[in-house]
C-alpha cells in the first residue's frame, strides 16, 4: 500500500495532459478506413490485457457482485462517450465536438456537487470558466463562420459528454463503497474491459467488425502505441489522481492538453500565434493555476500499485 500525494498527483496529470495531446497525432497514423468504434474497442481491450498479468500477480483479481456492477457502469460510461463522439463526427466537425467538450469539467463539477460534495466547490467555478473560455478560443480558431453544427450531432455528443462528466465523480463515489480499496491498476483494468466489451458488441451489431480485415502491420503498431500510452497510461494516471485532486479539477487538465496541442503547432508546425490563440493560452494558464490552488485535499487517498 502507498499514498499518492497532492504534488505527485498533479505531476501525473501534467504527464496525462502531454500524453493526451500527443495521442491526436498518433491516432491520425491509423487508416481512416477502419471503423473507429472497433479501433477504440480494441484499444481498451489491449489495455485490459496488459494489466491482467499484474492483477494476477498481485492477487487482486477477486471481485464481488456489487463491485462488478460498479465497473460495468463505469465501462458503460466510457463506451457511451467514445460511441457518441464517433457518431457525432459523422455529422459535424472536430471543432464543434471539441468546443462542446470544454463543458465536461463544468458538468463534472455539477455531478461532483451531488455525489461528493465539498466545501471548495465554489472556489473552482471561476477558474474553470476562465480555463474553459481559453480552451474554446484555442479550439475555435479557423472555424468557418457559416458552418452550423448539426443538432443531432450536438445531442448525441452531448449525451456522451454527460457520460464522461459523470465518470470521475461516480468513480470516486464507488471507491468509498462497492469499489473500496481498489487501486488504479484494478480500476483501469475492469473499466477498460467492460468498455471494450460494450464497444465490440456494438460493432458486432453495426457491422463495423468487417473493417478489421483492413488492419495492416502499420496500423497495429500505432494501435498498440495508442493502447499503451494514450489509453492505458492516461486512465491509470486519471484513477491515481481521483480522490487526491477533486474530480472536476482532474478532468480540467484537458484544457492543458488543448494548450499543449496549440504549442505543438506553434513550435513544430512553425505557425505564428494568432491574437485569439495568445488570449486563449493566457486564459488557460490563469485558470489552471487558480485550479491548482483550489484543488488541494486535506487527506490523500491510499491506493495500491
Amino acid at each position: 500500500m502507498k499514498t499518492t500525494g497532492f504534488a505527485a498527483a498533479h505531476v501525473g496529470m501534467l504527464l496525462w495532459a502531454l500524453l493526451v495531446a500527443a495521442s491526436f497525432s498518433a491516432a491520425a497514423q491509423v487508416s481512416q478506413a477502419i471503423d473507429p468504434i472497433l479501433l477504440t474497442g480494441l484499444r481498451l481491450l489491449l489495455c485490459a490485457t496488459v494489466f491482467l498479468p499484474l492483477l494476477l500477480l498481485k492477487g487482486d483479481i477477486a471481485m464481488t457482485a456489487r463491485g462488478l456492477l460498479g465497473h460495468c457502469a463505469l465501462g458503460l460510461l466510457l463506451a457511451l462517450y467514445f460511441g457518441s463522439l464517433f457518431e457525432a463526427l459523422r455529422y459535424t466537425s472536430a471543432v464543434n465536438t471539441g468546443t462542446l467538450f470544454t463543458l465536461v469539467p463544468l458538468l463534472t463539477l455539477l455531478f461532483e456537487a451531488v455525489l461528493t460534495p465539498d466545501s471548495s466547490l465554489k472556489q473552482r467555478i471561476l477558474p474553470m470558466l476562465i480555463a474553459a473560455t481559453g480552451a474554446a478560443l484555442l479550439i475555435m480558431k479557423g472555424n468557418g463562420p457559416d458552418e452550423l453544427p448539426s443538432l443531432y450531432a450536438l445531442t448525441v455528443y452531448g449525451i456522451g459528454c454527460l457520460a464522461m462528466a459523470f465518470y470521475a465523480p461516480l468513480s470516486q463515489r464507488l471507491k468509498g463503497s462497492s469499489l473500496k480499496g481498489r487501486g488504479p491498476v484494478a480500476m483501469t483494468f475492469w473499466n477498460m474491459l467492460f468498455g471494450a466489451l460494450f464497444l465490440l458488441v456494438f460493432c458486432g451489431f453495426s457491422g463495423g467488425w468487417r473493417s478489421a480485415s483492413l488492419l495492416t502491420a502499420h496500423d497495429f503498431f500505432w494501435l498498440i502505441y495508442l493502447a499503451l500510452f494514450a489509453t492505458l497510461a492516461t486512465f491509470w494516471l486519471l484513477h491515481r489522481a481521483i480522490g487526491v485532486i477533486a474530480p472536476s479539477s482532474v478532468i480540467s487538465y484537458i484544457y492543458l492538453s488543448t494548450l499543449l496541442i496549440t504549442l505543438f503547432h506553434w513550435l513544430w508546425g512553425r505557425q505564428a500565434p494568432l491574437p485569439l490563440e495568445v488570449t486563449g493560452a493566457a486564459l488557460v494558464g490563469i485558470g489552471m493555476l487558480a485550479l491548482l490552488k483550489s484543488s488541494r485535499r486535506t487527506v490523500p487517498v491510499t491506493v495500491q500499485g
